[in-house]
């Protein structure tokens, strides 16, 4: 069977709209409780009206890099799965990688090539699932005792902690920037692209009077390095 049709086929949507609707469902439910907890509050309609739309309007920004990611994916995953791992709790980013690492480990170097098998696929999507619900996890079970143990290490000695937990970020961050750097080419230029327009965008919102901009300085970059990449793939 071909693998881009069984990951288009019925049955992965279906498994796929479930969990879609159930995520609906909780978040319906969540802004029902706000609503009625706000008019508890005594919160004025005005208010609660405002709050929404402003939160409408910054859902829409971040929203297009992950409509372009999708696009990207669904060549090599197809379109339901990686439909739902970016409604819910997926990136573009992780997606791929993690995708990859499972097609890897079975011997399949690159994701959509003729190598790809049904075996290959379902070993990518359970990598993919699997590998992400552990954050969430640990930080429903562990996070009051690591913040407590932040508090008490930033008593002793602030200056090391910000020096520890600085080094940890960029050697995160290292882990997305560094692969462009080493490969060179299209993902270099893109990377660069995506830096320039963030530096462009973040002087122009701090010199302006464009306040919102400052908001989407980030995902208006991302959006650049996408749009830029796909331009130079045609």
């Amino acid at each position: 069977m071909d693998t881009l049709a069984l990951a288009n086929s019925w049955i992965v949507y279906l498994v796929c709209a479930v969990v879609v609707l159930y995520v609906f469902f909780l978040c319906i439910l969540y802004l029902r409780q706000g609503l009625r907890r706000a008019k508890e509050l005594g919160i004025s309609q005005d208010a609660i009206r405002s709050t929404i739309r402003s939160s409408a309007g910054f859902s829409i920004a971040p929203s297009i890099p992950i409509i372009l990611a999708l696009m990207a994916m669904m060549g090599v995953l197809g379109i339901p799965f990686p439909w739902m791992r970016l409604s819910i709790i997926g990136s573009f980013q992780y997606e791929l990688m993690t995708a990859n690492i499972g097609a890897s480990a079975m011997g399949v170097t690159q994701l959509g090539s003729a190598h790809m098998t049904p075996q290959v696929l379902a070993n990518s999507f359970w990598v993919m699932t699997l590998g992400i619900p552990w954050g969430m996890l640990l930080s429903i079970f562990t996070m009051r005792r690591f913040a407590s143990g932040l508090d008490q290490a930033r008593k002793k000695d602030a200056t090391k902690l910000t020096l520890i937990i600085t080094a940890l970020y960029f050697g995160m961050l290292s882990v997305f920037v560094g692969p462009p750097l080493v490969q060179g080419g299209l993902p270099l230029y893109t990377l660069l692209v995506s830096a320039a327009t963030f530096l462009v965008l973040n002087a122009l919102a701090k010199r302006s009077r464009i306040g919102w901009l400052s908001d989407y300085v980030f995902t208006f970059s991302m959006l650049g390095g996408m749009v830029f990449s796909v331009l130079i793939s045609l």
